[in-house]
Formats: structure tokens, C-alpha cells, sequence
């Protein structure tokens, strides 16, 4: 079996292929391919213009749902209220719908379990007192499985206990000089 998704899920799967044999009384392969918590680290020298496209294609592309998408983005404190001005703005460019249409940027999560998963994280990041921006739904998106695309400021990657698979970006600021840690915080993970 090959397997392309979250973490969690290739655990069910592989709890699930551990209890069955083939037709000729072997264990099921499992080959997974997942995610954790990708980061991208941009430090002060970086092209603002240049992270706010990649950090869009990579974040909310797909509605998030890829295991390759970025789920962290650790800014240098010297550049990140820059950085992030910009990528609130361009946030605001997205357009959410039926991905059937050109004009779509993010289309819905995959299952309604999956949007009330991802609307849980948001809810209780923000209850903790995290500074969230998250788009308004267009009126054609409030109903089915849309997740605004989503950005969260948090203090630490520590914060995460699991990763979010879809629309949602956490933002870390950092200083130049504790670089280290932060390297040494994002491999803690187990990602």
C-alpha cells in the first residue's frame, strides 16, 4: 500500500494493515509518504516579494492539504512585521471556492470531519490568546467543507502537538542569534 496524507492517518492505516495478511499470508507493506510540521526559516536578507509567493503557493495551495505544504514560517524578528504586512495583504487576494472555477485560489479540505478538525485548532489557538487573521468566507463558500485561509502567530513551534492539514499558516518570529535553538526546536518536533 503507498500513502500520500498526514501522519495520523498513516498510523490508522498502518494499525490497520498490521491486523491483515495478504492472499498468500504476508504482511501488507505500507509505504507513507507524510508531512509534520514543514517549516520554512527566512532570515532578514530574504526578498519579501519572493517569500509572500512561496509561502501563498505553499501554505494554502491545495487548500493546505498536501504533506509538502508549509505549516511554519519562522521569520527574523529584524523583517518579519515587513514580511507579514505584505503577506496579510496578499492573503486578502485569495480567492476561496469551487476549485472548478479559474478564479479559485483555495477550495475546500477534504471531509467535514477534516474542516471541524482544522476549525477546532484555530478555535482553541485563539482561546490561548495567539493572534489568528483568517479570511472571510465569500458567501458561495459558507456552506460545505471551507477552512478560511488562516494565519496564527505563535511563540513557539512547541505549541504544535500535531500537524494541521489544511489551510492554516503558523507564524514564529526569531532572533538572529538564536538560530540554534530554533533549528534544535523544529527537529524536537518528531517530524
Amino acid at each position: 500500500v503507498m500513502f500520500t496524507g498526514s501522519t495520523d492517518v498513516a498510523r490508522l492505516i498502518a494499525r490497520t494493515l498490521a491486523g491483515r495478511l495478504d492472499d498468500r499470508g504476508h504482511t501488507i507493506p505500507l509505504i507513507a509518504e507524510t508531512g509534520g510540521q514543514n517549516a520554512m526559516i527566512v532570515d532578514s536578507s530574504a526578498l519579501a516579494e519572493q517569500v509572500v509567493f512561496d509561502v501563498l503557493n505553499s501554505a494554502y495551495d491545495s487548500a493546505g492539504q498536501r504533506c509538502s505544504a508549509l505549516r511554519v514560517l519562522c521569520l527574523q524578528e529584524d523583517s518579519a512585521d515587513h514580511v507579514l504586512h505584505m503577506l496579510r495583504g496578499a492573503m486578502r487576494e485569495l480567492g476561496v471556492g469551487n476549485p472548478d472555477r479559474l478564479a479559485t485560489d483555495v477550495g475546500p479540505v477534504i471531509t467535514d470531519e477534516a474542516r471541524g478538525i482544522i476549525s477546532k485548532h484555530i478555535e482553541a489557538m485563539q482561546a490561548k490568546g495567539r493572534k489568528v487573521q483568517a479570511l472571510p468566507l465569500p458567501e458561495a463558500a459558507k456552506h460545505g467543507t471551507f477552512v478560511p485561509p488562516t494565519l496564527i502567530e505563535i511563540d513557539s513551534i512547541a505549541e504544535l502537538k500535531r500537524e494541521v492539514f489544511g489551510p492554516v499558516l503558523h507564524v514564529l518570529r526569531y532572533r538572529r542569534s538564536q538560530l540554534d535553538q530554533l533549528l534544535d526546536a523544529i527537529n524536537a518536533t518528531g517530524y
